[in-house]
């Protein structure tokens, strides 16, 4: 199975629309959509640091967290709005009965990911350094996936060729710092494009990777 996180900034371009349609074409029950919060979740943190200046009713970040969980929940039906041929799941059961219907997958995260039993096992902690990437990462783990695939909008990937280090991208903010923690034993290998390589994938990751794009953990 693929896992393919879309970055919330991705929503600002054309190619999201292709990314959709791929999964919707080619999806065939192996690949889901982890969605980042993108405007919605913006818009959790502007609130949050709105209330901070106020006297009382303040957001602390575990409450932040959840919400922004939830602006994924959010971003996640945008997605299908756009392209309804893609299939709206919660969690493992259903992921695994609309696999069997050969369907492309958006991932609803607040019921996994919001699920205490589930979250004290990894202990994934419940602040802004868990974003969607790290999210997209556990649920990887969760399903057993065989590949997770990050897709950015931060044009200074084009730039980078060879070779993609783990903790030179955590060292500009491209991921968030919460991810190293959840590869270390990953049995998954990690890719990573920009939003504009969607035919990278269409042409050549569901059969043979290129190994450029290749995220590295050592």
């Amino acid at each position: 199975m693929w896992v393919i996180k879309l970055g919330g900034s991705v929503t600002h371009y054309g190619s999201l629309v292709k990314w959709l349609q791929l999964v919707a074409r080619w999806g065939d029950g192996k690949v889901i959509i982890v969605p980042g919060g993108g405007m919605y979740a913006d818009a959790v943190r502007d609130f949050q640091r709105m209330r901070a200046e106020m006297a009382d009713g303040h957001i602390n970040d575990q409450q932040a967290h959840a919400l922004a969980i939830y602006a994924m929940d959010q971003m996640a039906r945008s997605l299908v709005a756009m392209v309804p041929a893609l299939t709206l799941v919660r969690n493992p059961l259903e992921i695994a009965e609309s696999g069997w219907q050969h369907r492309g997958l958006v991932w609803l995260p607040s019921e996994m990911a919001l699920n205490p039993v589930l979250v004290n096992e990894w202990a994934l902690p419940e602040t802004w350094d868990i974003t969607s990437d790290s999210l997209a990462a556990w649920l990887a783990w969760q399903l057993e996936a065989s590949h997770l695939l990050l897709v950015k909008s931060d044009d200074r990937l084009l730039a980078m060729h060879h070779g993609l280090q783990l903790e030179q991208l955590q060292a500009i903010d491209m991921v968030d710092q919460g991810f190293s923690s959840l590869l270390k034993q990953a049995k998954f290998q990690t890719w990573i494009l920009h939003q504009s390589q969607y035919r990278l994938f269409e042409e050549g990751f569901s059969g043979h990777p290129d190994q450029d794009y290749l995220l590295k953990t050592e």
